[in-house]
């Protein structure tokens, strides 16, 4: 049994976005007989047992982890379009203002705006966060949108950065936008994890 096919696939992918490897020893992972079935090994050397049985390991952590590996979502807003870029910026506004203190509290959205300055916001994108008075818009009018553009994720992942803390009114506010946007309980706890502060 040979890992060549292993190595030519991970040679062409990137790994996970989050900088963070896995590590099959210290994971539980389910044994053959949890899994369901056995593994018809064909008679040969100790070597081939070992392969199989590593590749078992493989196969499974990445089946235990799928979405943080197949869904690697990351917020860049240099890789935006205006009009992606526009919705990730209501999303955010609209996070804040739900949050306590909401639009008035002027320290949040200077440090929301920071936080999207680090993502690559540019100053015209994030002076959206600054003016005095609160954008028009609506959570309903941006699902639309995230819907339409395909980044119903992005949308809840930046307002989960702008939220940052874990407050009873964010949280609630977080699992509203969650179940407008669609989004798979799976889908939700991967960007937790990944995003939030």
């Amino acid at each position: 049994m040979s890992f060549e096919w292993l190595w030519r696939l991970a040679g062409r992918q990137a790994g996970p976005r989050d900088g963070q490897g896995l590590n099959l020893e210290a994971m539980d992972l389910p044994g053959i007989e949890a899994v369901g079935g056995t593994i018809a090994l064909p008679a040969g050397s100790r070597r081939d047992e070992i392969e199989g049985s590593l590749a078992l390991k493989v196969l499974s952590a990445h089946l235990a982890n799928f979405r943080q590996v197949s869904f690697p979502l990351t917020l860049d807003f240099r890789s935006f379009s205006n009009e992606e870029a526009a919705l990730v910026m209501e999303a955010a506004a609209l996070a804040l203002e739900a949050d306590d203190g909401g639009w008035a509290d002027a320290g949040r959205r200077e440090k929301a705006a920071e936080t999207l300055a680090r993502l690559g916001a540019s100053p015209e994108q994030r002076a959206t966060l600054l003016a005095p008075s609160m954008p028009v818009g609506s959570v309903g009018s941006m699902v639309e949108t995230a819907r339409r553009l395909d980044k119903a994720a992005h949308a809840y992942a930046v307002s989960l950065v702008v939220l940052g803390h874990r407050s009873a009114v964010a949280q609630a506010y977080l699992t509203y936008l969650a179940a407008r946007l669609g989004l798979t309980s799976n889908v939700v706890g991967s960007l937790n994890r990944r995003f939030r502060a």
